[in-house]
């Protein structure tokens, strides 16, 4: 990413790899923004492999960014979300006190 960060003013920042629609980590984000309403990223499809950048007001979550070389949308979830939803996946039902390692 070009862009000069200031890290003692960001609100928001994250550096992860991101998944195709079979599941294989092909790409990546980095995304940062100063006032959690227009972010700054970089982006690795994970379809094309095509690399950008951009500003975009984001608002409400989940967050779609257009690929303009293959115009496929990327999906740029929170990781809590993520993990959040394969903690309520896991397990038998109705099982109330399932050990689950949420890293």
């Amino acid at each position: 990413m070009e862009k000069e960060i200031d890290f003692d003013r960001v609100e928001y920042a994250t550096n992860r790899e991101i998944e195709n629609d079979e599941g294989e980590k092909t790409g990546y984000v980095k995304m940062f923004s100063y006032d959690t309403e227009l972010y700054f990223y970089e982006i690795e499809c994970p379809y094309c492999q095509n690399v950008f950048e951009g500003e975009q007001e984001l608002d409400q979550r989940p967050w779609w960014i257009e690929c303009p070389d293959c115009t496929r949308s990327i999906n740029v979830y929170r990781i809590k979300d993520k993990a959040e939803k394969k903690v309520k996946n896991r397990g038998p039902e109705g099982v109330e006190d399932a050990d689950v390692d949420v890293t």
